[in-house]
Parts: structure tokens; sequence; C-alpha cells
């Protein structure tokens, strides 16, 4: 996304703009995601792992598990923009609360952002989102478990993983999956042990 002196607007910058120009002390899901524009998808996917990866309000995190769900479903399916029902896109937040996030997660955001370039295109295309979306899925159905150590691991891959759909970026992409992967790991060993300490 390029800017009027045509420069090329990193993400977070986008993000931020979007929540600073919003108009009022509230934004709905709905609101934030139509300002973001043409990189819906790949922004509205890494705001919305923020809660999980940065110190957020209790209770928001798994909040936003729920339609980071529906936007992996969605980008497997191929859907080109994001979508979500009624209920959920008049979902009211806070516009300093979330503006607060992005700025507490951008340090981080821009150190992946300085060494992200356009490489190894193959995995970010229409084919490699589809098999992005089911992996995003997956982690989003981690983040949804109401357990300790759960969240974090795979929200940070699902942001690290919509860096590199956004940047075209199939190497940091990859990254986000082994991220996530590790995440994954760690869930399934706490839903074990869970297990075995209520039924063992």
């Amino acid at each position: 996304m390029r800017d009027a002196g045509n420069h090329v607007q990193k993400a977070s910058e986008v993000l931020l703009g979007a929540l600073r120009t919003a108009e009022g002390t509230t934004v709905t899901i709905g609101q934030v995601t139509r300002s973001i524009g043409d990189r819906a998808f790949g922004l509205i996917l890494l705001l919305f792992s923020l809660p999980n990866c940065v110190p957020a309000p209790p209770g928001l995190g798994s909040i936003m598990g729920l339609p980071l769900a529906l936007f992996g479903i969605q980008l497997a399916l191929g859907r080109r923009y994001p979508w979500l029902p009624g209920f959920l896109a008049r979902r009211r937040f806070q516009r300093e609360t979330l503006l607060r996030l992005v700025e507490r997660g951008q340090p981080y955001i821009s150190r992946i952002e300085r060494i992200c370039r356009p490489r190894m295109t193959y995995l970010t295309g229409s084919r490699g989102e589809r098999v992005h979306g089911v992996i995003i899925t997956v982690l989003a159905a981690a983040i949804l478990i109401p357990l300790p150590l759960t969240n974090f691991i795979p929200a940070v891959g699902i942001g690290v993983l919509a860096l590199g759909l956004l940047e075209e970026d199939g190497l940091t992409a990859l990254l986000g999956i082994t991220i996530g992967s590790v995440g994954l790991v760690i869930v399934g060993g706490v839903l074990v042990g869970t297990f075995d300490l209520l039924f063992g």
C-alpha cells in the first residue's frame, strides 16, 4: 500500500493509521476491517493475533480467537476479502485499547518487517494462501482453548505468517508456520497433562 508520496506503507503503519483516524471512542471489528483496505486479510490477522502476543486486557485474547478461525477458513476457501457475521462485525472495542496494543507490538513487527522482502513467492500466492488458511484455522483453535500456555506461541505464529503474506515473503511465512507448529506441540502437551491430571 502506498501513500501520496509513493511511500510503501508497512503493516504496522497501516494499522496505526486506521486506528488513529477512526472516529469516536469505540470502534467495531467491521469498521476496522473496512478501513484497512486492499490488504485486509493479512492486516486483520496481524491485528487480531496481537492481543495474545503482547499484554492485553483480560479476556480480549480469547475473544479474538473466533474471528481468527473464521478468517482462516475464508482464506482456505479462497475468499479475497474477509467477512464476519453481524454479531462479530458489530462487536465494539475501545479504540484506545486497540491502538495501545498495536503501539506495543509495533517494535516487534517492525523488526520482522525490516528483514521481509518478496521471495519464495510461490508460497504466498493463491494456492499458498489456501494452505496457510488451514494452518491459521488450526492455530486459532488452539488460541480458543482456555488453558495456560495455549495462546501466546500460536498467536505469534499467526502474526509472523500474516506478515509473510503481506510482504509476499514465503520464508517469513514458513517461519510463522514453524513457530505455530511449536505452539501446537506445547498445546498438545498441556492438553495431555490436563487430561491425566483430571482423569488419570
